[in-house]
């Protein structure tokens, strides 16, 4: 029982379930009238809800993400490649440069076999890359 009342105190501060729902498992475990089949018995319907509103809100969240990102990719596709397309693959490569020093994502080592317009390079495509998978961290302008 202490187990499941942790249980609903995460959910609860995570959004899973309301105030209400909360404050209805309490008094369910707490009712001296009620027992104790019966009371299993509703911690289990509320186990049951609880658990389908989780998987509700899961899917509510999903739905948001995947809104979030088809926006991301609209903007990307209607308006930010087109200013990109006015870059040259200088300006990508000092981008790349410059996205690597807020990320750290790629190591830069001064001993490397690649020749400086190598590595140049391949910051240029790793800032097209970059700014394609995180359109919203850009803006035109």
């Amino acid at each position: 029982m202490k187990n499941y009342l942790e249980i609903k105190k995460m959910q609860r501060m995570a959004g899973v379930i309301t105030e209400g729902e909360y404050r209805m498992t309490i008094e369910a475990l707490h009712d001296e009238t009620l027992d104790e089949s019966l009371r299993n018995w509703i911690l289990k319907g509320l186990l049951t809800l609880s658990t389908l509103a989780g998987v509700g809100k899961v899917y509510q969240m999903d739905q948001q993400a995947k809104a979030d990102r088809d926006q991301q990719i609209e903007y990307y596709e209607n308006i930010l490649s087109k200013e990109l397309a006015k870059l040259d693959d200088r300006d990508f490569g000092e981008m790349g440069y410059d996205i690597n020093k807020k990320t750290g994502d790629r190591a830069l080592f001064p001993d490397s076999e690649l020749t400086p317009q190598e590595v140049f390079d391949a910051m240029a495509s790793y800032a097209k890359g970059y700014i394609k998978t995180h359109p919203d961290e850009f803006s035109v302008g």
